[in-house]
């Protein structure tokens, strides 16, 4: 049942006992290889049996088996150098290939144990978080990401992400202005790197700025800064060329009028996007314009979708689930 927090409707999420963590190989579960001071990694055999969480609604949300042995070869990798704190990150990380999201959780906490200074276990176990449905969680996670790294980009977008599922659209909203607001900083075009994806990527790339600028304005607009959502969306122009988050664009010009809910809404089986991603956008929007038995019948749909990852799912159940007030 949600409670209450101070800008908005908290969410917590339904559990099965200890989401089946011991089986996916947990403390005292199935051990995978040992590394650093007797940590074990969690096993990935027989990790589609438990789920890795249940939806708002009750649904058991499972992950899959790596049946070509990618986890293992990062495994490996790791086990040969058990105190590379980077080759650790990267089995938590190939985990996500196959939803084992609890798995990779329990290497971020170990990763964060070698190197509690480093941003990154924290920014992905706050992302696996989001994953699980753990909102709060995923917000302590970010919030410490962002404190280590205030300039990057990812850190960002997942706690502004975050804040926004939690029911908190004004703290989202701040977020993503924040990081918009470090397009030119010169600060964060010197920290722009191979690795390091800064904020300054809002005006050197389409697609980080479209992402950004979309989640902007969903929380802008959530959070009544009718002004605020002009400006941003009076930044994006309609002829803007754009690969990678084309459904963000596409909400962009929903929003702006220039695309129709029909067009969004029934792209056909070959189209670049899931459904969830460009229908919550369309959902969140008609909640703003006040037809919530529209957005209600839409979130329905979007629920159902069979990529329980995906953020579009996700915020559709978070949404529905406090509309419906259960």
């Amino acid at each position: 049942m949600p409670g209450q927090s101070p800008n908005g409707p908290r969410l917590l999420v339904p559990s099965i006992v200890m989401l089946g963590v011991l089986a996916c190989g947990g403390e005292g579960g199935p051990a995978g290889g040992e590394g650093v001071e007797g940590f074990i990694l969690p096993s990935a055999e027989g990790v589609a049996l438990e789920p890795q969480a249940v939806s708002f609604f009750g649904e058991p949300l499972f992950a899959a088996e790596d049946t070509a042995g990618v986890i293992a070869r990062a495994d490996s990798a790791f086990l040969e150098s058990p105190e590379n704190v980077d080759l650790l990150i990267a089995t938590g990380r190939v985990r996500r290939n196959f939803f084992q999201y609890r798995q990779a959780i329990q290497i971020y906490t170990r990763a964060i144990e070698m190197a509690p200074d480093d941003w990154r276990p924290y920014r992905y176990r706050g992302h696996r978080h989001i994953s699980v449905r753990e909102f709060d969680k995923a917000v302590n996670d970010l919030e410490k990401a962002k404190d280590l790294a205030p300039l990057n980009w990812d850190v960002s977008y997942h706690l502004g992400l975050a804040y926004f599922l939690e029911g908190r659209h004004s703290d989202a909203a701040e977020e993503y202005l924040r990081c918009l607001g470090l397009s030119e900083d010169p600060d964060a075009i010197s920290a722009q790197s191979e690795d390091f994806r800064s904020c300054s990527q809002n005006a050197q790339d389409p697609g980080s700025r479209v992402a950004m600028t979309e989640w902007a304005v969903r929380a802008a607009a959530r959070s009544g800064r009718d002004a605020r959502v002009a400006e941003l969306l009076e930044s994006i122009p309609a002829d803007l060329e754009i690969g990678e988050n084309l459904p963000y664009y596409h909400d962009l010009l929903f929003y702006k009028g220039l695309k129709t809910a029909d067009e969004l809404l029934g792209p056909g089986p070959d189209a670049p996007y899931r459904k969830e991603t460009v229908g919550f956008g369309v959902a969140n929007w008609l909640i703003v314009q006040g037809d919530t038995v529209g957005a209600v019948g839409l979130l329905e749909e979007l629920v159902q979708d069979t990529h329980w990852p995906g953020f579009g799912r996700i915020a559709a159940e978070a949404e529905l689930y406090r509309l419906s007030g259960e």
